[in-house]
């Protein structure tokens, strides 16, 4: 009930533009993987392709960990897409995907003139299972993410069924520093990770 209540006034209220706040340091690898999907606009998810027997598909998906403009954030993959979509037909089928995020799909990297491919701007690899989000407050709330960071998607043709899926997460992988990834970060850890960023200050109107 509380997020419908407040994507309606988001809805109502239009959008600001923001800047993320700086990452944390390299050193707090969870907080660092946290503030790469909350301040992602856009995720590569790859998954088993029916479509190709035998070798996997990718697609660049929008995705939003609540809003762009506060802190709160669950980490945790959701998409918008229809029961038409490859993406969809692979998933369907064989639950087990990835979500792929990098830092350059913030404005950082770009910001500090860090290459995607550098080490120094982070990535992280989120694998798990695909499943429709059914919770009345949990859709509310990928509702209010999705539908202030890529406004487009609240027009989508009803008739295509479009709903919201999420990433049950079993594995991740994070790099973002020299020495290589490092695999099987804690996802409890993650999960319970409160942020600490604040983000007023980087409000651009």
């Amino acid at each position: 009930m509380f997020w419908r209540a407040v994507l309606a006034c988001c809805l109502i209220a239009g959008t600001a533009a923001y800047y993320e706040p700086p990452p944390p340091d390299h050193e707090d690898l969870i907080g660092t993987a946290r503030w790469i999907v909350k301040y992602s606009n856009i995720s590569v998810v790859a998954t088993n392709s029916l479509l190709l027997p035998g070798f996997p598909w990718a697609k660049t998906k929008d995705v939003a960990d609540g809003l762009y403009n506060e802190t709160f954030s669950r980490g945790i993959p959701m998409i918008y897409s229809s029961p038409m979509a490859t993406l969809t037909h692979d998933f369907t089928a064989d639950p087990k995907v990835t979500f792929a995020y990098s830092a350059e799909f913030t404005h950082w990297c770009m910001d500090q003139d860090i290459d995607n491919d550098s080490p120094t701007c982070g990535l992280i690899a989120l694998s798990g299972e695909m499943e429709e989000v059914s919770d009345d407050d949990e859709v509310a709330f990928a509702k209010l993410g999705m539908f202030q960071r890529h406004p487009i998607t609240a027009s989508w043709p009803p008739g295509h069924g479009f709903r919201f899926y999420k990433l049950v997460i079993q594995n991740i992988l994070v790099l973002d520093y020299y020495g290589g990834p490092h695999k099987h970060v804690s996802v409890e850890d993650y999960l319970n990770y409160k942020p600490t960023w604040g983000l007023e200050e980087n409000m651009v109107f």
